[in-house]
């Protein structure tokens, strides 16, 4: 059942280029409503975002985007799930998560009922990872979905420097955007619900790539939104060109990280992909 999950994952990467297309930048892969530092404000994803490019206006129409998604307004439309946020393949779920891609048992934290999404936001390689030729760590928001965390004025900004595709030096076709991470409920941390991830409205919706694919047992994999899925040997990726590469358990990691930065300048050849 590779197929139906590679045609979603090609209409994102459509999607993401018509976004482009029109606004002249990719996406933040997450942006604040208002000051970071206001307690009223909230995160948004590039996968709220994107709605428009992927034949859902009427559903992006419905959400007061001046609300948290968990708001009692909103919840009507950011409960309705998305077919092509799901991967047709995914058997595992996490516990606060239904078989059909709700989250449930939220023990009163709001957004009972979210829809899930199986597909994630790239941000870059791991900020700790070497690069190949200078021998640096890459740093943090390498990669093209980026987010606001460790940039300058990060106390203020409400999104991230904008990302255009001549800023993706590496090559449209040799970066990536979006990965799988199926099954994807809530995060946890010692016990307590740290975050509603595994929400396609949720604003923590991107992730860094630190491990291989498949790397590492579920629920960690999950917490820690790591590249994987339910298929046989690999998870698929989405390319900055809209192309989908199925990616091997045995892909070397650090192909991982090249493929995850948009201006490494790394020498990447067919035969890694």
């Amino acid at each position: 059942r590779r197929s139906p999950c590679q045609n979603n994952l090609r209409q994102i990467g459509v999607g993401l280029a018509s976004f482009e297309s029109v606004n002249k930048k990719w996406p933040p892969g997450k942006k604040w409503s208002g000051p970071p530092d206001d307690p009223t404000s909230f995160t948004l994803a590039w996968s709220s975002i994107l709605l428009p490019f992927i034949e859902e206006k009427s559903l992006n129409d419905a959400i007061n985007f001046r609300l948290p998604f968990t708001d009692p307004a909103n919840l009507p439309a950011t409960t309705r799930l998305i077919a092509v946020y799901l991967c047709p393949s995914t058997s595992n779920v996490e516990e606060h998560r239904t078989e059909d891609g709700h989250l449930i048992n939220l023990g009163g934290l709001p957004g009972e009922g979210l829809a899930c999404i199986d597909y994630l936001g790239i941000s870059g390689p791991d900020k700790d990872a070497k690069h190949p030729i200078t021998k640096q760590p890459y740093g943090r928001q390498r990669g093209v979905l980026i987010g606001t965390k460790g940039m300058p004025l990060e106390p203020e900004a409400t999104e991230p420097p904008p990302i255009t595709s001549n800023k993706i030096v590496d090559g449209l076709s040799r970066t990536m955007c979006v990965s799988e991470c199926t099954g994807r409920g809530v995060a946890m941390d010692n016990g307590q619900i740290d975050a509603l991830h595994g929400a396609w409205a949720s604003g923590n919706n991107v992730t860094h790539v630190k491990h291989g694919i498949n790397e590492g047992k579920i629920p960690k994999a999950w917490y820690e939104e790591r590249i994987r899925s339910d298929h046989p040997g690999g998870a698929h990726v989405v390319m900055c060109d809209a192309s989908v590469q199925f990616m091997s358990d045995e892909t070397d990691k650090k192909v991982l990280f090249w493929l995850a930065s948009r201006d490494g300048h790394e020498e990447i050849t067919d035969a890694m992909l």
